[in-house]
């Protein structure tokens, strides 16, 4: 692999929340029966998530119906249709119609088979300056060496992610740390981060198989960053380093604003996120295992945001520990089906944290006033954090099993205590499957 190769067009902002220029020139839109001519603007747009936004303008009389229609651009070489759904028509005295609209479907210009390597950019990830290029390890004799990792262009802050025959390079860009800054204050989103993504025996590959490289690696991310990222601008390249394709997408996933939660799966700056990656991968690539990793995920992601209050958070988070309970209990044959089914949701979770040898939290301590206040007054039935947090749960699920039964409402005091339990336990979990080295 030639380590400074390729070399692709970096998309940088000064500020948060810059569209991103893709094409600006003439074109013709295809309505009815006519083509108009025009001109139009491709961006890269922010809000309400990021997205392939459209804008044409056109002189004339008569307005055009919205909805979806095609769209070619005439400086393209060669020239492409793309495919648009226009929602927004206005016109101000003399000036020209101008219609806007988003990207149907994906723009794919060059060609896709045959490439060496592929790149793309990742907003609103932690800004570092830290590199595993340069580490050492010891050989068959015990005795340290040192290893050199292909590295990438200049960046001071790159992070080499090897699994299998694949190598993948994440380079902090220049100056972000001030859009960083920026975005701590405003919110919204700054393109931090450009990936390189490769053979480690520099053969090709098509763009269907960079991409299922590509949403692993980025749905990773996510789970590092505590917020839902996205690829944008995905560009190939050959063996001599010439781009051979470009795509405009609007990305699956939809990104998040920047947020900070104040949680961490591993230090921003830390090595340790590539360690964790190669056990990550083999779950993701197992097929019993992919959906429950996607899911939990899932889950563990939104339970964080708390729009819709804790209670939806709690409700999650113990979807994914039963789900993980489950795969984990049964593929490992820790219990047959019907002892896990003969269990309550607080035995299955308890067993799972049992066979991954994670810690309870202690039912009285100190950190958790409202459970442990709780706890005391139910000494028979709650007799650790499990049970605590699925308890409240079950308050928040189930109205009162026995006819004049006292109904037990947590208070929003508690149900954060009990999120930040639950949160605990789901965290570390997924650390224990993706062979996190300690804990």
């Amino acid at each position: 692999m030639a380590q400074w190769q390729p070399q692709p067009q970096i998309i940088r902002q000064k500020f948060p929340n810059q569209n991103v220029l893709l094409y600006q020139g003439f074109s013709e839109l295809a309505d009815k029966e006519n083509i108009i001519e025009g001109t139009s603007s491709v961006q890269i747009s922010w809000y309400p998530f990021p997205r392939i936004i459209i804008e044409f303008e056109y002189k004339g009389e008569d307005s055009v119906d919205l909805g979806e229609t095609n769209l070619k651009l005439t400086e393209l070489v060669p020239q492409e249709w793309i495919k648009v759904h226009f929602y927004e028509s206005s016109k101000q005295g003399l000036n020209p119609y101008k219609l806007v609209g988003y990207l149907t479907q994906p723009l794919i210009q060059g060609k896709t088979e045959g490439l060496l390597s592929l790149t793309f950019h990742v907003a609103n990830f932690y800004c570092f300056n830290n590199s595993n290029r340069y580490d050492y390890e010891l050989d068959d004799k015990g005795i340290e060496k040192e290893i050199q990792r292909e590295g990438w262009l200049d960046f001071d802050g790159q992070l080499i992610f090897d699994f299998e025959d694949w190598h993948i390079v994440l380079g902090t860009l220049e100056e972000t740390y001030d859009l960083q800054e920026k975005l701590e204050v405003q919110g919204g989103y700054g393109v931090t981060h450009v990936c390189k993504v490769e053979k480690l025996d520099n053969s090709q590959f098509n763009l269907d198989k960079g991409y299922e490289i590509i949403n692993a690696f980025v749905y990773y991310l996510s789970f590092v960053r505590g917020i839902w990222l996205a690829p944008l601008f995905v560009t190939g390249f050959d063996a001599e380093g010439n781009k051979i394709l470009e795509e405009w997408r609007t990305p699956t996933i939809k990104a998040d604003s920047w947020q900070s939660p104040n949680y961490s799966c591993v230090e921003a700056d830390s090595t340790e996120i590539v360690d964790i990656f190669s056990g990550f991968m083999k779950k993701w690539q197992d097929k019993v295992w992919k959906e429950v990793v996607q899911n939990s995920i899932q889950w563990y992601l939104e339970s964080f945001k708390h729009q819709t209050g804790y209670n939806t958070s709690i409700i999650l988070i113990q979807a994914a520990l039963e789900k993980i309970a489950w795969t984990y209990l049964k593929t490992n044959a820790c219990v047959t089906s019907e002892g896990f089914n003969g269990l309550k949701a607080s035995g299955q979770i308890r067993l799972l944290l049992k066979f991954l040898n994670i810690e309870l939290i202690p039912v009285d301590s100190d950190n958790y006033p409202k459970i442990k206040f709780k706890a005391n007054e139910r000494k028979e039935t709650w007799i650790d954090t499990v049970q605590a947090f699925t308890e409240v749960r079950n308050a928040i699920i189930h109205p009162p099993a026995k006819k004049g039964e006292k109904p037990f409402l947590p208070s929003e005091e508690m149900m954060i205590e009990a999120f930040a339990i639950g949160h605990h336990y789901l965290l570390q979990c997924l650390l224990k499957l993706f062979d996190r080295p300690y804990i």
